[in-house]
Order: C-alpha cells, then sequence, then structure tokens
C-alpha cells in the first residue's frame, strides 16, 4: 500500500488533492493500492466522489508536526511501502520522522529546506532552476525535476487540438475556491466590452468556490455565459476553447498539454513563481497579480482575451510554444519511480 498526504480547502483550494489523484490514478493502473490521509473532512467529497479511500486525523493542516501522534499509528497499523506528502506546511522534521517508519516522497514547489525523503518532487517550469542538488542530504536518492513530470490526469495524453480561423470560445478558471471571485469579476468586465461581449465564456467554478451563486446569476442573464461544476473530463472543455483565462498552478501545465492559449494571472505567493516562469519563456499572456493590482487585473485580462480573440496568428504562436512544454505522461514517469521505491528492498 501506499498512502498520500494532502489535503484540500477553502483556504488552499484544491490543487494539492487533484495532482494526487493524477498520481493514484496511475499508481492504482500498476496495481498498487492507495490510501490518502487527510487532516480534515474538506476534500472529503472530493475522494468520494471517485472512489478513493481515505482516512481522517482530526487536525490542524498548518501543524502538521502536531499530528504525528495521530499519524504514526497509520503508518505503524498498515505498514506502507510509500509514504508520498503534499503540503507546503510539512516540516523537515515532520517528513524525518515519517521515514523512520517507510520510503517517503515528497511534491514540492518552493525549494523552501532540505527535505530528508528517498525522492524529491518539483514538476514545475522552473523546478531544475533551484538548488536542490547543492542542498541534497544523504537520504536524497532521486530528484525528478521539470515538466517532464507533470501530473497530469490520462485525458490530457495526446490531446487533439488545432486553433480555429475564428475564436468564439473562452475558458475561466480560477482555483479551487476563488475566495476574490475573480470569476465572477472576469465576466462582469468581459460582457461590457464591446469586443469580448459576444464571446461565450465558460467558467469552471472549484470544489470549494463560495460564490457560485453569484456566477449562476449571471448564466441567467447572459446566455452566453455556461458555468461548470464538478467537471470529470476537464481536457475536453479545454478543447472545445480558443482562449482560457487560468490562475497560476497545475493547470497551466493542463492547458499546454492541449494547447489552448493562455493568459493568466496569481492571487497567491506561492503562485508567482511559476507565472513569472512562463511570462519568461513567452508561453502565456499575463493578465497580473491580484494582490498587487487589484481592479487592474480583470481589465488587463479582458484586454489580452480581446487581442487574442482577434489574431489566429497569435493564437497559433502560443500554441505551438504550449505543445512543446509537456506531453502528458508525467504522471506515468512519477507512477513508475516511485513503484520502484517502493518495491526496493
Amino acid at each position: 500500500m501506499i498512502l498520500i498526504r494532502a489535503d484540500g480547502g477553502r483556504e488552499i483550494g484544491s490543487g494539492h488533492i487533484m495532482r494526487c489523484l493524477s498520481v493514484a490514478g496511475a499508481l492504482q493502473e500498476q496495481g498498487k493500492e492507495v490510501l490518502f490521509v487527510l487532516a480534515d473532512d474538506a476534500a472529503a467529497g472530493l475522494l468520494t466522489a471517485r472512489g478513493q479511500q481515505f482516512r481522517i486525523l482530526h487536525t490542524d493542516y498548518r501543524k502538521p508536526e502536531e499530528e504525528l501522534s495521530v499519524c504514526i499509528p497509520i503508518l505503524e497499523a498498515y505498514r506502507p511501502e510509500l509514504f508520498l506528502a503534499d503540503s507546503y506546511f510539512v516540516t523537515a522534521e515532520y517528513l524525518a520522522q515519517v521515514g523512520r517508519y517507510t520510503k517517503t516522497a515528497y511534491i514540492d514547489d518552493m525549494c523552501a529546506f532540505p527535505c530528508p525523503v528517498d525522492i524529491l518532487i518539483n514538476y514545475n517550469i522552473y523546478g531544475e532552476m533551484l538548488p536542490y542538488r547543492e542542498r541534497a542530504l544523504p537520504r536524497n536518492r532521486a530528484f525528478l525535476l521539470g515538466c517532464a513530470y507533470a501530473p497530469l490526469r490520462a485525458e490530457f495524453r495526446n490531446v487533439d487540438y488545432s486553433v480555429k480561423e475564428n475564436a468564439a470560445h473562452v475558458l475561466i478558471t480560477t482555483g479551487g475556491g476563488d475566495q476574490y471571485n475573480l470569476a465572477g469579476q472576469i465576466l462582469q468586465l468581459a460582457l461590457s466590452d464591446t469586443g469580448c461581449r459576444e464571446l461565450c465564456y465558460h467558467a469552471v467554478s472549484g470544489s470549494f468556490n463560495s460564490n457560485l451563486p453569484e456566477l449562476r446569476a449571471i448564466a441567467e442573464h447572459h446566455g452566453n455565459v455556461r458555468i461548470y461544476e464538478n467537471v470529470r473530463n476537464m481536457a475536453e472543455l479545454m478543447q472545445q476553447c480558443d482562449i482560457a483565462v487560468t490562475a497560476g498552478g497545475s493547470t497551466m501545465y493542463e492547458l499546454c498539454a492541449v494547447g489552448v492559449p493562455i493568459v493568466c494571472f496569481s492571487f497567491a505567493d506561492n503562485q508567482e513563481r511559476l507565472v513569472e516562469t512562463f511570462i519568461e519563456k513567452r508561453l502565456v499572456c499575463y493578465g497580473g497579480n491580484y494582490l498587487k493590482e487589484k481592479e487592474e487585473l480583470p481589465k488587463r485580462i479582458v484586454e489580452h482575451v480581446r487581442l487574442l480573440a482577434e489574431s489566429k496568428a497569435l493564437r497559433e504562436e502560443y500554441s505551438h510554444r504550449e505543445k512543446t512544454l509537456v506531453d502528458g505522461k508525467g504522471t506515468e514517469r512519477l507512477a513508475k519511480a516511485l513503484i520502484e521505491l517502493a518495491q526496493e528492498n
């Protein structure tokens, strides 16, 4: 059995859970049993809907070391082959303590501290730029770095996508929680813009979005707005769209695998490096940082949507660059490496 320690909720969104679900699916395809371990029940519905086993620790996800007294008995009871952690709050001490009972792997985004794990994973576009090897610890056996390991679901493998002559459909996805109601702000502004009001908007509401009633109200008054909940085949929805507006996160890699031209933005500090690197490599249009720009961000996003809608050549340029970044097979590579580690004596 492989244990996966991840959390999701209104404050932290669903990104950790969703990428771990991708990894879990690939592990299960190879015959491995997977058990999720959660601090609380905020993400229980997501796991139940996807048929995943889980245990709830009833702890504070922001204080992982305090959960060790609850987590270690689970390790002793299940005796897993491997423990995969995915949380911004775990510490070196937490990982070291878990590592006394089983092999360990950690999905990281920031290189904030040397990690005492067997396998360290950072699949981000900037993963290979960070000083993981310079900070290597004796326990570290492998570093899986860069977009080759992006944990995308199977639906993102070999997606057929072509840039249409005329843009008509825009995807809007703003994360699991969207605490600032950015989807609503962007929609309201786009629907009042001369160059964008005739486009059809497909807004995805995350699992923890408290602004869903407002989004539904917008859709009721505008026939060209559609709201989606609990999307089970995101690749198919992306494939239908000519432009995508997205917050920084794993969705950017999914869009690259499909080839949809992206207008991206950030609203959290942990999204900044990702978004900045995509911009440096000229892979996306930049909408801005909501924490710094507030009302200017929706305006800039709508401006970029208008420019992309007006130019097929520009959309083709972005689509081509994106497809060279991600091949959709990262989850298979991750699962293979984790299984090889788990099976070693």
